[in-house]
């Protein structure tokens, strides 16, 4: 069975297969944009990947994937655990909704799989991320009518349509785009082109976004970056290289300088049950560990952690949404099993990436990651400003990694 869908006249109607296609395009091109636009995308995406049928076709496509079913399995824990969670139904409903886009993931990589939507999908997250990086620039000279952040000059945030934090993980990715772009196209016109984004979003992260997870990312991102791509013999005189110069944009960046002092001093001057960025992501920790191990198979519930992380803390400032820890939030919640089931999803994701032929496989690996690294201060599963930027991101890499079908395989009309 080939690796990819040819779409014909037997998945439907043309106009339902050209919404299908333009909605999964719009949920990418939303993710670092617009929540608003991608809810609306993501509903429309939905009622036509059902409307246009070949399900069967779909189904078989989905079965060669190795993201398959870890996906659906994580799915069925927490549908499972919400069926016999003590959390009161709203807090049980949220839960299903958040992550009910799992899913989605699947759905989008049968579209993917056609060339023309998987190549419209990459010019939307560029041109997403072009927007978004120019609005930082200008958000330092002017207001802009569509910035979340009004406060002009340097040494302030500029982060645009969605907080800082999502926005630098976002740009991170971007400049590993970027550079990976610029790595393998065939002109030096374009090289130019492709380094000159990547310098301008690394400028953005580093001296108008004041995230540190973000630089945490960018880090990461360049490291599997060498890794990729520079031989084993020069890998520690570049690396080496690549450090001095981070360094050197970290010290002369004011707003990140003063974030990585702050980081510093909360770790140092930590007191428990003190409200400070780090210190409250240490209580919570604590917290998620231990109720990790009062409860290791069964877990609290879908749902439980608001309530529980209020009677703990006696009060719900920046503690009682989720643990910022993604691994201890599925253990908490969902016992061995839910922390199982993340783990072999991203074990997966790295088997597509290492069995991938395809230069995008470089760019799964980033992607991964980060996703990684990130889900140990952060909930990139749960907190939809994150989440739908991995969820539509991991599979356009996902369909963009997968390796070109073998000679013998049918194709699917």
């Amino acid at each position: 069975m080939t690796s990819h869908l040819k779409h014909g006249t037997s998945l439907g109607t043309g106009l339902i297969q050209a919404v299908c296609g333009w909605s999964a395009v719009a949920l990418v091109f939303a993710a670092p944009v617009s929540r608003s636009l991608f809810l609306v995308a993501g509903l429309l995406f939905v009622l036509s990947w059902l409307s246009e049928g070949n399900h069967r076709a779909k189904w078989q496509l989905l079965r060669e994937n190795p993201i398959t079913t870890p996906v659906l399995a994580l799915s069925a824990v927490v549908l499972v655990w919400s069926l016999f969670s003590p959390a009161p139904s709203i807090a049980v409903l949220h839960t299903l909704k958040v992550y009910s886009k799992l899913p989605l993931i699947l759905m989008l990589i049968t579209t993917f799989s056609d060339e023309r939507w998987r190549q419209r999908a990459w010019l939307a997250f560029i041109a997403a991320m072009v927007l978004v990086v120019l609005s930082t620039y200008a958000n330092v000279v002017i207001d802009l009518p569509w910035s979340r952040t009004q406060n002009q000059g340097l040494g302030q945030d500029h982060s645009v349509f969605i907080e800082h934090v999502s926005q630098s993980l976002m740009t991170a990715m971007f400049v590993a785009v970027c550079v990976h772009r610029a790595i393998n196209c065939q002109t030096q016109k374009q090289r130019y082109l492709w380094i000159t984004l990547a310098l301008l979003a690394l400028i953005s992260m580093v001296f108008l976004v004041q995230a540190r997870s973000g630089l945490v990312a960018l880090i990461v991102a360049s490291a599997v970056l060498l890794f990729m791509h520079i031989p084993r013999q020069k890998l520690v005189w570049v690396g080496g290289a690549a450090m001095l110069m981070s360094s050197l944009l970290i010290v002369t960046s004011p707003l990140m300088r003063d974030r990585i002092v702050l980081a510093y001093s909360e770790v140092v001057n930590y007191k428990p049950f003190e409200l400070t960025s780090l210190g409250a992501r240490i209580d919570m920790w604590r917290f998620a560990l231990d109720q990790s191990i009062e409860h290791p198979f069964t877990g609290t519930g879908a749902g439980t952690y608001r309530d529980l992380a209020a009677q703990h803390f006696g009060h719900c400032t920046w503690v009682c949404e989720h643990p910022h820890n993604q691994y201890l939030f599925f253990s908490m919640e969902y016992g061995l099993l839910g922390l199982a089931a993340f783990l072999w999803f991203l074990w997966r994701v790295f088997v597509s990436a290492y069995k991938s032929l395809r230069p995008e496989r470089t760019l799964l690996m980033v992607f991964l990651a980060i996703l990684m690294i990130d889900s140990l201060f952060n909930v990139p599963l749960w907190f939809r400003g994150q989440s739908y930027f991995f969820f539509a991101m991991l599979a356009l890499l996902l369909a963009s990694a997968r390796p070109p079908p073998s000679a013998n395989t049918a194709q699917l009309n």
